[in-house]
């Protein structure tokens, strides 16, 4: 083998290796489904928290997590939500992406009212959780 070409094919390997090492450092870490889920989940509970009133006054202080459905014609996902123990409501998202816009899909007039000024996105919830699952 003539010297040329053991650089050659020393370089190569330098730079496949180099290679790898970027990629492998610049890489994130792919959540998992159960960690998308549950930040969703928080995401959901404090979208209700903002942006909904219970119509009989009450102050929401529990949200329960009992469906999270993925529609697979559409991708969208359903998430449904049992508030104080007695109030459904459900809300969709088009994907488990933390800056989605997360649109309420189906509630009783009776049970909720829309809030016509939310509260500040950094708004912080005082209302218990219970993920899907956990019960």
């Amino acid at each position: 083998m003539n010297r040329h070409k053991k650089w050659g094919i020393i370089a190569l390997v330098i730079c496949i290796i180099g290679g790898i090492v970027m990629f492998s450092l610049n890489h994130q870490k792919e959540k998992t489904l159960e960690e998308k889920m549950r930040i969703e989940q928080e995401r959901v509970a404090k979208f209700l928290v903002s942006n909904y009133d219970l119509a009989d006054g009450q102050k929401i202080e529990r949200v329960e997590f009992v469906e999270f459905q993925k529609n697979e014609s559409t991708g969208s996902w359903r998430i449904t939500a049992k508030v104080n123990g007695q109030y459904d409501i459900s809300v969709k998202i088009d994907s488990l992406n933390e800056n989605e816009k997360i649109r309420s899909s189906n509630y009783s007039p009776t049970d909720f009212t829309k809030r016509e000024h939310k509260e500040e996105a950094g708004y912080d919830i005082a209302v218990k959780i219970i993920y899907l699952g956990e019960r």
